[in-house]
């Protein structure tokens, strides 16, 4: 029984290895996680944004309307659990970013995305454009 005890314990060390292996020595090195994405408004007019995030199997991870003054600006963060899928050594996933205006004018772009990628969506002259910026 004791032998037993001593087996789980060691195997407990090396899945507490694993995980800072995995997870916690990137955040070290890279710093805290980016936000999820950010929107701007650069026209002189009010817009209503809908942003739409789907995963490749085209299942819905966040959509969300923003209503944005002339030069507002709005910052969405990542939630606890959309940054431990990120961060999994085994994320293949590509995401479908669609960013739709008021008027029907769309952006769409597929993209992969981890913990340090955070999506930069603006509005100019009543068209969208959706880059990423990297860390």
């Amino acid at each position: 029984m004791e032998e037993v005890n001593k087996k789980l314990r060691y195997i407990g060390i090396i899945l507490l290895i694993l995980a800072g292996f995995f997870i916690i020595l990137p955040y070290l090195f890279m710093g805290p996680p980016t936000s999820f994405f950010s929107v701007e408004n650069g026209d002189e007019t009010n817009h209503t944004v809908l942003i739409k995030i789907v995963n490749s199997n085209s299942k819905p991870i966040f959509e969300e309307s923003y209503k944005l003054s002339p030069h507002e600006k709005v910052i969405e963060s990542k939630g606890l659990w959309l940054l431990f899928k990120m961060s999994s050594p085994l994320n293949k996933n590509n995401y479908i970013i669609r960013a739709t205006l008021e008027n029907n004018t769309s952006k769409e772009m597929s993209m992969s995305l981890n913990s340090w990628t955070s999506l930069y969506i603006s509005i100019t002259d009543s068209s969208i454009f959706i880059d990423t910026l990297q860390v």
